[in-house]
């Protein structure tokens, strides 16, 4: 009797443990800064024939929703992209992969998505964030406000506004999360990264960081944003950096890969061990981003 006794207690015990790691799995959300306004802002849609490459994403538009939603500290109205798991199930946890540059990503959420439907990943949230349409979203002028001039402001958007709500809608696993950029966009991962310990919201874990132009260019369209000098603030407010980030570029991007160089120099330096660096043999600014962009999947949610 004593025995049955203490199986029944253990077998309790296991229950409400396993009920509270499960709650705890499920619990865990980011603070949502969002204002009134930002709210009442947000529409959902499908995906708009008004996107300028939308006949790539024609054939599995269906599986994408549209989501716009304006910022006011940017004053800008944003164009959010999503795709779910073919599956997918809302008690279940899902990594996200927010992309930038939503312009040219879009096709990546249909080029993706099979990785999924064949078994080659496991599920998880593709989120690409573009500009509003009737904006020339591939100006470098226009890249140059949010990833450049404003990217404390859009840093803000993402990780305070845009995730937080992305999880009130989806059980996200911000732990095993990515955000990825690509030129003027590898840049503003650099100061993602180098900014996020400023925060109390922590999307992501890892970071794409693809094509990351050379500090003379940033400087040429805004003199404040120094990113040798973000680097050491980090280090001065922090011994280590704990975010994975997957560092690009095409062999031909000679004046890149220079600064790429330096920048190796600089973490092994600062003794950062959670740095991966790739150069794609014979490519060049821009036709090894989508194999870059599969490979950075396998490699963070591939299934062996």
């Amino acid at each position: 009797m004593k025995n049955k006794w203490y199986f029944c207690a253990a077998l309790i015990l296991i229950i409400i443990f396993s009920s509270c790691a499960d709650t705890e799995k499920k619990a865990k959300k980011l603070v949502n800064y969002m204002t009134e306004l930002e709210r009442n802002s947000i529409v959902f849609s499908p995906v708009s024939p008004k996107q300028r490459y939308y006949h790539e994403v024609a054939d599995v538009a269906q599986y994408i929703q549209e989501m716009s939603v304006y910022d006011e500290e940017l004053e800008a109205t944003y164009i959010i992209h999503i795709t779910l798991p073919p599956d997918y199930n809302e008690k279940k946890s899902y990594p996200m992969y927010m992309m930038t540059d939503g312009i040219w990503r879009l096709s990546d959420h249909a080029e993706l998505r099979p990785l999924m439907v064949d078994g080659e990943i496991e599920d998880i949230i593709m989120v690409s964030i573009g500009y509003d349409y009737g904006i020339n979203a591939e100006a470098a002028e226009t890249r140059m406000i949010e990833f450049i001039q404003k990217s404390a402001l859009f840093l803000d958007f993402i990780t305070n506004n845009l995730a937080p709500y992305l999880g009130e809608l989806y059980n996200i696993d911000y732990n095993r999360s990515a955000l990825m950029g690509h030129s003027f966009g590898g840049n503003f991962m650099h100061y993602a990264v180098f900014n996020s310990d400023k925060y109390e919201n922590q999307p992501f874990h890892y970071y794409v960081m693809a094509s990351l132009s050379t500090p003379d260019v940033v400087a040429r369209y805004y003199r404040g944003n120094d990113p040798i000098a973000a680097e050491t603030d980090y280090f001065e407010r922090n011994k280590v950096l704990t975010k994975k980030i997957y560092v690009t570029a095409g062999e031909r991007e000679y004046a890149i890969l220079t600064n790429i160089e330096n920048f190796k120099t600089r973490m092994k330096g600062h003794k950062v061990k959670t740095i991966e660096y790739e150069i794609w043999e014979g490519a060049d600014h821009s036709n090894y981003v989508k194999p870059m962009m599969r490979k950075s999947l396998l490699k963070y949610y591939g299934i062996k």
